[in-house]
């Protein structure tokens, strides 16, 4: 019921939204104009193409979802602007941020990220920023960034990465005295294990970095290995040994972590409300 009545009120906002014309003919061809749109940051435009996918085959779901994913995030960028309380500043700005890094749109993330962290200045922003530092090359302002960071509020997971922006500006025996200083908790997350797989692996310690990226896949969720899968397949760090078959056994390491069929989902990770419904975690 909850599913129908969401999807008509998305059917009826596309029958009054106003839309410019654009060259395209075929719902397809209007969903491939959104997705271009959409590289390009422009949300508008990939509102309007993807309005007009949805209106030429109504009973396409992922037509409607792009349209709603989409709108969404252009009510949370207007939102930012004047949310004068943090926690729910924070909430919004996380949908945005995944949804931002699983479109591959790092030039709208770095400035909210670092909106983020100068407005919070938590483990979580200052790993969030570093991540996305890191993933522009922008080693030297990853750096600065994790050795700017409060004693009490580092872990594992900042010293890996912060050993790893030393790495890759030159400064390995740095980065070697950092790795070997990590602690791993007992409970360490997926990411954490996979933060120090990459560190290991920029220092030239192959057989440590892959013993941890194995610990990161069998602690990953089926429907997360995919997005890890990938990342760790043009990572830099991993290049120098990706076609082994040690890789690739590592990587085709088998989860242990059970699973709900909620969050089986695909569209989780990059909506711009995760952690709204009752099946996500939020993280």
């Amino acid at each position: 019921m909850k599913s129908c009545l969401v999807t008509s009120l998305v059917l009826s906002v596309l029958l009054i939204l106003q839309t410019r014309v654009v060259h395209a003919e075929t719902a397809e061809e209007y969903f491939a104009a959104g997705k271009t749109a959409l590289a390009k940051a422009d949300f508008r435009g990939a509102l309007r193409a993807f309005a007009n996918a949805a209106r030429a085959d109504r009973d396409n779901q992922e037509y409607l979802q792009q349209f709603a994913m989409v709108r969404q995030v252009i009510v949370l960028r207007q939102r930012l602007d004047t949310e004068p309380d943090d926690a729910k500043w924070e909430y919004m700005a996380r949908g945005l941020h995944s949804f931002y890094i699983s479109n591959g749109l790092l030039p709208e993330a770095l400035p909210l990220d670092e909106a983020m962290h100068e407005r919070l200045n938590t483990t979580f922003s200052a790993t969030t920023l570093a991540e996305t530092q890191l993933a522009l090359q922008m080693h030297n302002e990853a750096a600065q960034t994790l050795a700017g960071l409060a004693p009490e509020k580092q872990t594992a997971t900042t010293r890996a990465l912060h050993g790893l922006a030393l790495a890759r500006r030159g400064e390995v025996e740095q980065a070697r005295r950092v790795a070997a200083a990590i602690e791993l908790p007992e409970d360490a997350s997926p990411g954490t294990f996979y933060s120090v797989a990459r560190l290991n692996a920029a220092i030239g310690d192959t057989d440590q970095s892959l013993a941890f990226l194995a610990r990161c896949f069998e602690s990953l969720a089926p429907s997360r290995q995919d997005a890890f899968k990938d990342h760790a397949k043009t990572s830099p760090e991993f290049a120098s040994f990706v076609s082994t078959k040690a890789f690739t056994q590592a990587i085709e390491t088998k989860s242990k972590v059970h699973e709900s069929a909620c969050s089986g989902g695909s569209r989780c990770g990059s909506c711009p409300m995760r952690g709204q419904c009752s099946g996500s975690s939020g993280n």
